[in-house]
């Protein structure tokens, strides 16, 4: 199966902007004969930049930090990569065509806002048992506003 193409559009009174349905209209035509296969989905938004940079500052550099406290050479990649299959829970079970079961660490980068959010609590609940009080996003945004003197 080849990869298929994308169209982005706000959907306004029942109708895609018309330079969307222009271009999902040309691509149709130069697959004329042959049998497509047409999905429509609702987008949904990715984490946000400021959840990434909230992520990778202080989630991921506190628990870094933790596991070379422990004696750990382990890096900021390391860290997530841990992370995502152990205590986020973002590990997929795969079967190949030959029946071997293999497991594969998911994407945080494909979560939704909502997803991601979720992710991180999962992970300061999970630091808080090694004595890591990760601070929420809006303790950590307000602890750096207030480090830079800029009012909250």
């Amino acid at each position: 199966m080849t990869k298929g193409i994308e169209f982005t559009g706000r959907v306004e009174n029942g109708r895609l902007p018309q330079h969307v349905s222009e271009k999902v209209a040309a691509t149709i035509r130069k697959h004329e004969g042959k049998h497509l296969i047409l999905t429509v989905a609702e987008r949904k938004r990715t984490r946000s930049g400021q959840q990434n940079r909230y992520y990778w500052g202080c989630v991921v550099a506190g628990v870094t930090e933790m596991f070379r406290d422990a004696g750990n050479m382990v890096d900021a990649d390391d860290v997530h990569e841990f992370l995502k299959q152990h205590v986020g829970k973002l590990s997929q079970v795969v079967v190949t065509p030959d029946g071997e079961v293999m497991h594969t660490i998911g994407s945080s980068a494909k979560l939704t806002t909502m997803e991601f959010s979720d992710y991180v609590e999962r992970i300061r609940a999970w630091a808080i048992q090694y004595g890591l009080d990760i601070p929420s996003p809006d303790e950590h945004y307000q602890l750096n506003a207030n480090q830079e003197g800029t009012p909250v």
